[in-house]
């Protein structure tokens, strides 16, 4: 089974551990996931107890049908209602607490003193209904590791064995429906087959120890595999990271010399070879954008630098960084809110400012209008506007998982690096649908920020 953002471990061969261990969320422990292994199979338990306990009465009530002698039937109706109350009671209870509810050791001795009960009633070692008795301490030992509950349970049994073999010497416990058989209850038979049934019941609970034993070892192996695999792929993706990082910065200071260089061409040219260069410069930028998000995005996050500062003061200040592409691209950028102080670190607030007004232009048509709002209080909520096309339906789950972008050119990293740093000062950033067209980008941040360990 694979848990959640591990490695595949390939599927289990066995069936029994697929049955009895469901599809749930990653497990670091071994301990954790053998109690949830538990769980799940008490939970599978208890919806087959309310199908074979009815089923089991049923028997012994059609039995009492039959069988004239008083006292049995008086037995066999005690011990029919005792088993279905308690039955009906743990259910109610399961279904309203969950599988906590369960006293698993009560259940255990209460099912057995009724199995005995029924047995005693219905024909003592001879009892159809032996072969069941041999289930009871296989359950206890699959389920349970405590050695007193379990050796307490089969001294129970084999207690009720022997005193129900030394009740057929003395008395008649063969139902008169089976007929007579004096020569067979008061010989050796009684004795024989109490000395089997002991036999059995001590070996169906080592069998249960010994399949639990398998369990746990097949649990600990997977969970050793998956470790493993994890820390190699940890590695390998460590890496590659510094890997890309080295490159990236090894890129940037030939790219500067490229834009230092055209720059200093573009003095001395007019008409088409200035509007080349130009674009040459433009696309140099664009590339140093990309590498420094991924430089960004490769390495920790530094710790916060804080200060005091005005969010809307900020908001401005970035608007006013955007004003000549807000001008190129046709559209209105304005800054709405009052007064919001808050301390942060005003770099990397800014930086995702920056990609949200970036992305929310990029997003807007010729004439629309891009709205930075701030709201202060205890948490202060930044929205920045647009009225572009809104979320990709394609990638608007996904958006904020690195490579996925929707855009043409874009790396698919600036978003990424974005709610990291709102939540490394505790905060955090959402998109999402705005009434009619467009979309809204929602920055939170705390009035005083803490550090955080989040990773990039």
């Amino acid at each position: 089974m694979d848990p959640p953002g591990a490695a595949s471990m390939g599927e289990s061969p066995h069936w029994w551990v697929r049955m009895l261990v469901p599809a749930r969320p990653a497990i670091t422990q071994a301990r954790t996931f053998h109690r949830t292994a538990r769980e799940a199979a008490l939970n599978k338990l208890v919806t087959l107890r309310m199908v074979f306990a009815p089923a089991l009465s049923a028997l012994a009530v059609a039995f009492a049908i039959f069988e004239p002698t008083t006292w049995r039937r008086l037995v066999i109706a005690a011990v029919v209602t005792l088993l279905m109350t308690v039955t009906l009671i743990e259910w109610m209870r399961f279904r309203r607490h969950g599988i906590e509810a369960i006293r698993v050791p009560i259940n255990l001795y209460l099912m057995a003193l009724g199995q005995l009960g029924l047995i005693f009633a219905t024909g003592g070692v001879f009892s159809p209904l032996m072969p069941a008795l041999i289930a009871t301490p296989f359950v206890g030992a699959l389920l349970y590791t405590d050695r007193r509950l379990l050796h307490g349970q089969i001294a129970i049994l084999v207690l009720a064995l022997w005193a129900l073999a030394f009740a057929h010497a003395r008395w008649m416990l063969l139902p008169v429906v089976f007929g007579e058989a004096p020569a067979l209850e008061h010989g050796a038979a009684p004795w024989a087959a109490a000395f089997g049934y002991t036999a059995a019941v001590i070996v169906a609970s080592r069998m249960g120890r010994a399949v639990r034993g398998l369990f746990e070892g097949l649990v600990t192996e997977a969970l050793d595999e998956r470790d493993e695999r994890l820390g190699m792929y940890a590695e390998q993706t460590s890496a590659l990271t510094a890997l890309s990082a080295e490159i990236a910065h090894e890129l940037k200071n030939p790219l500067t010399s490229v834009k230092g260089l055209a720059a200093l061409v573009a003095k001395d040219v007019e008409g088409k070879t200035e509007e080349r260069l130009a674009v040459l410069r433009r696309e140099v930028d664009r590339m140093q954008d990309i590498l420094d998000e991924r430089l960004e995005f490769s390495r920790p996050l530094v710790p916060l630098s804080m200060q005091e500062v005005d969010a809307t003061d900020l908001a401005r200040e970035v608007a006013r960084l955007h004003e000549g592409s807000a001008v190129e691209r046709d559209v209105t950028l304005r800054v709405e809110g009052g007064p919001a102080p808050i301390t942060c670190d005003a770099r990397k607030v800014r930086q995702v400012m920056v990609n949200l007004v970036q992305n929310a232009l990029e997003a807007s048509s010729p004439g629309g209008e891009v709205t930075i709002r701030v709201e202060a209080g205890d948490m202060t909520t930044l929205h920045v506007d647009d009225r572009g096309a809104g979320l990709d339906p394609a990638v608007s789950g996904r958006l904020f998982e690195a490579g996925v972008t929707s855009k043409e050119t874009g790396s698919g990293i600036g978003l990424v690096v974005a709610r990291s740093l709102a939540r490394q000062h505790g905060g955090d950033l959402v998109l999402e649908e705005r009434e009619g067209p467009g979309c809204r980008a929602t920055l939170t941040l705390p009035r005083t920020a803490q550090q955080q360990e989040v990773e990039a």
